[in-house]
């Protein structure tokens, strides 16, 4: 990249009529690109970084975390730079670097629970219900009427 920039400087000045405009376009399209890397790319990392690091600095003992490992477990203990976490029902202690956390889940966080089916009133079930018992008698009743007439054929 250095030296087509240092070989257009030097064909800009012989004179070579379309190099320097040629040049010019060439940066402008390699400045939309690292511009474009730098919005698609680069800043949503950064803005993730930043909120965990918020997460991370905002711990305390008792809220559940997920290492970068997959390791998780329930805080039992922060230090400077360590964090101290409780796993299993054998209450295992890990102590680890806070760098290593992927994801932290606050002990105040309320559990969304999922959405619950909406259910119909109970006359609109049976309703549903009869209806689904009238059409297998009508299925049934048509292919009996199929068969007897299938038999009388022969």
């Amino acid at each position: 990249m250095i030296k087509l920039l240092l070989d257009a400087a030097a064909g800009a000045g012989e004179g070579t009529p379309g190099q320097g405009a040629s040049t010019l376009i060439m940066l402008a399209i390699f400045a939309v690109f690292i511009i474009f890397w730098y919005v698609i790319a680069l800043r949503p990392q950064r803005k993730k970084e930043k909120e965990l690091k918020e997460k991370v600095d905002k711990m305390r003992v008792g809220d559940r975390i997920i290492t970068i490992g997959g390791l998780c477990g329930q805080v039992a203990n922060i230090r400077d730079d360590e964090v101290t976490i409780m796993t299993s029902a054998a209450n295992t202690l890990v102590t680890f670097k806070k760098s290593a956390i992927n994801n932290i889940i606050s002990r105040d966080a309320k559990v969304e629970a999922p959405a619950a089916k909406e259910e119909k009133p109970k006359s609109e079930k049976k309703v549903a219900l009869d209806l689904g018992k009238e059409k297998v008698s009508e299925v049934v009743e048509d292919a009996a009427e199929t068969v007897e007439e299938t038999i009388e054929k022969e």
